[in-house]
């Protein structure tokens, strides 16, 4: 946890240094210009989760070949992007979406017979490091009456990595309700329902004019954790959840017709339930509209 705000910490200071640098060399003496390093985000798009329920036919993989596009669920974001060099840029992001993942989509049998099932929220807080591929270009962006030349359209090819910190609470379905997971300890503890992660990913920009523009990005969370569908290790023994029969139900919903040895046994406490050796992970895909906000500047002059 210390070194992942350590690496937010030295972002938003790399911003900061950056910009004092640029207004050093500018002077603070002299005519007003304007400047659009800044520029506010909006997104919306789809997520999808990567761990150890439904997915593919096969054990879980906690990679894109488990992808289950059934499902998939809706995005939202807002952000910040700050750019301090020709190449580079920082964006503070505000995510929100549901992740959800169910056994009953999958063939492979030990995981279909282990029936279990979740959905969480996912609030995500994070910052990022950009770099563009492309420097940005000047020139008009308008059609001009009488100016020659094509209009300019300023394009963007960036990759981005960073890091920041989630809240979910996995839940589970049974009789018609949803419920917590985290507090039935199906799993014999206790986690923590705020984690850290770790983002990678790419993405496009295009200008519509000098203010607006639209982008498309695709992004990957690796988390710390492997509860965010609260499956992880081994079964337990039900008589330690003191006949509670939520907790019973939920620590162990295997099927009725499930084949000798597969996973969710009645007689298989102490036997593997999740994949331990993995953290999960989600992904993002959100088309992006931004604003670049101007402000004022001074600068020398040059009389």
């Amino acid at each position: 946890m210390r070194k992942l705000l350590l690496i937010i910490l030295l972002f938003c200071l790399i911003a900061f240094i950056a910009d004092a640098q640029g207004r050093k060399r500018r002077g603070s003496f002299g005519k007003k210009r304007a400047s659009y390093r800044y520029e506010l985000i909006g997104g919306m798009g789809a997520t999808n989760f990567l761990g150890d329920l439904g997915g593919a036919d096969q054990i879980g993989t906690h990679a894109f070949k488990d992808f289950e596009y059934v499902l998939t669920r809706t995005a939202l974001s807002f952000g910040m992007r700050y750019k301090f060099g020709k190449f580079f840029t920082v964006k503070n992001n505000l995510y929100w979406a549901t992740l959800r993942g169910d056994d009953k989509l999958t063939k492979e049998p030990f995981r279909n017979n282990r029936n279990i099932n979740f959905r969480s929220p996912i609030w995500e807080l994070s910052t990022q490091l950009e770099f563009n591929f492309i420097k940005e270009q000047t020139g008009h962006v308008y059609k001009i009456r009488g100016v020659r030349g094509m209009q300019h359209r300023d394009r963007q090819v960036y990759v981005f990595g960073g890091g920041g910190l989630f809240y979910f609470n996995p839940k589970g379905y049974w009789n018609g309700k949803w419920y917590p997971l985290e507090p039935l300890h199906t799993e014999g503890i206790s986690y923590s329902r705020i984690n850290y992660l770790i983002s990678v990913g790419s993405g496009f920009r295009l200008a519509l004019n000098r203010y607006w523009g639209i982008g498309l990005e695709l992004g990957l969370r690796y988390t710390f954790t492997d509860y965010i569908d609260d499956v992880s290790t081994t079964y337990q023994d039900p008589s330690t959840f003191n006949g509670n029969p939520v907790a019973i139900h939920f620590a162990n919903p295997s099927l009725a017709d499930r084949p000798s040895g597969a996973w969710g046994c009645q007689t298989c406490i102490g036997e593997e339930r999740g994949d331990h050796t993995h953290k999960d992970s989600y992904m993002f895909g959100t088309i992006t509209v931004g604003y670049k906000v101007m402000y004022r500047k001074r600068s020398r002059s040059k009389f």
